[in-house]
């Protein structure tokens, strides 16, 4: 496949200083007083010819800065990036327009920085005032421009000149929604004429959806490069766990007269494991301890988790009516089945507690006893598979 964008080792080092005296100092004392921030860390990865690719990321991630770099307006400290073909770019909003010109001028300034001649932008000129529905104003300041009116104009003149290479910032989702539509189905037509795409957004369906393959940035640093699925998937485990710690938290002391002594998640044929993929048949085997002194009937219950601490499902013996099974002296026993799992990708735990018959009182809790992961290829998004038909 023709590589159209490669990226190799690149990091980018910005200086914060506190205030000019502080970079006064710097600059004629030879103090240093200024703070490095890694804004991207020894990032790689390679873009194919025709291929919409996407980048995601916190705020602070490092995703505008890999965007500036890709389209020269800023330098790396160190690795290179190469992109062959013209780019067209919409980064953040107002980004590259000279606020004293019109927009009709700064359709031709926009061109010039792409390498156009006058009359190669006189050509696709009335396209691009067409598309971005600002005739009336075209011949005003863009600094008179609302934020709306500067995404039009920018959108329409980043896709107006037959780039090969479309890079479009989160500044896409501003302007009204009727806009937003317009400019998704040109991104598409964009595509179907097998041009290339760097999407970075915050709308994971979006991504998803439109990028074959994505890279997530957390911090400068590569976290996930891969399908635009699993990426998406992984980043979204990470900021909903990001709520939690991500080891398993202290569980209470157990009680002096019942306590859950282990759990097992395993496979239909007994082997343990911890990824499952949607549709396998996940088994959990418990053990737990009901000593001479527990006044009732010994039960367990148990409540399934994603890794947000959600509940998304709560049952136990006493509400199923199963009585648990003793296996000597006061070892007690229970495995649960769930024969189909309907979950969709994502990380999930089981929390379970002892209790007895009644199931009024926890006697002991343990967090986090049983994690896992649920991984799919299929085109479903949400928590879980809901059977269905349509009519």
């Amino acid at each position: 496949m023709n590589c159209v964008v490669e990226v190799s080792g690149l990091s980018k080092t910005y200086r914060l200083f506190h205030g000019p005296r502080a970079l006064f100092k710097e600059l004629f004392l030879g103090r240093k007083t200024h703070h490095p921030l890694d804004a991207l860390k020894d990032v790689s990865f390679q873009v194919y010819a025709g291929e919409a690719f996407g980048i995601i990321g916190n705020n602070g991630a490092g995703k505008s800065t890999l965007l500036k770099i890709l389209t020269g307006t800023a330098y790396p400290a160190e690795g290179r990036a190469s992109v062959s073909g013209r780019i067209g770019a919409l980064l953040e909003l107002g980004a590259g327009f000279h606020p004293e010109f019109s927009g009709r001028k700064n359709i031709y300034f926009s061109g010039a920085v792409m390498g156009l001649d006058p009359e190669e932008i006189r050509e696709r000129e009335e396209q691009i005032i067409e598309f971005s529905e600002l005739r009336e104003f075209i011949d005003k300041p863009v600094k008179t421009y609302s934020s709306g009116m500067y995404l039009r104009l920018g959108f329409s003149i980043a896709t107006g000149f037959n780039s090969t290479i479309l890079i479009i910032d989160e500044a896409l989702s501003v302007g009204d929604q009727r806009f937003q539509k317009k400019c998704t189905d040109r991104i598409l037509e964009y595509k179907d004429a097998g041009n290339t795409i760097l999407f970075c957004s915050h709308n994971l369906h979006h991504i998803r959806t439109l990028c074959e393959r994505a890279i997530w940035l957390h911090r400068g640093s590569v976290m996930a490069y891969g399908s635009s699925r699993d990426t998406c998937t992984q980043y979204e485990n990470f900021i909903r766990g990001q709520e939690r710690e991500d080891s398993p938290a202290d569980s209470p002391a157990p009680s002096q007269v019942c306590w859950v002594e282990g759990a097992v998640l395993t496979d239909n044929t007994g082997t343990p494991v911890d990824r499952f993929q949607s549709g396998d048949t996940i088994r959990l085997e418990v053990t737990a301890r009901f000593t001479e002194g527990f006044e009732g009937t010994p039960a367990l219950g148990i409540y399934l988790c994603r890794n947000d601490e959600v509940v998304l499902y709560s049952t136990g013996t006493a509400f199923d009516g199963i009585e648990l099974s003793r296996l000597d002296g006061d070892r007690y026993r229970a495995v649960i089945v769930f024969p189909r799992c309907p979950l969709l990708p994502g990380r999930y735990f089981f929390n379970l507690c002892t209790t007895d018959q009644r199931n009024l009182q926890a006697y002991h809790i343990v967090q986090n006893a049983a994690p896992f992961t649920v991984s799919d290829a299929g085109p479903d998004f949400g928590v879980v598979r809901l059977e269905h038909r349509w009519e």
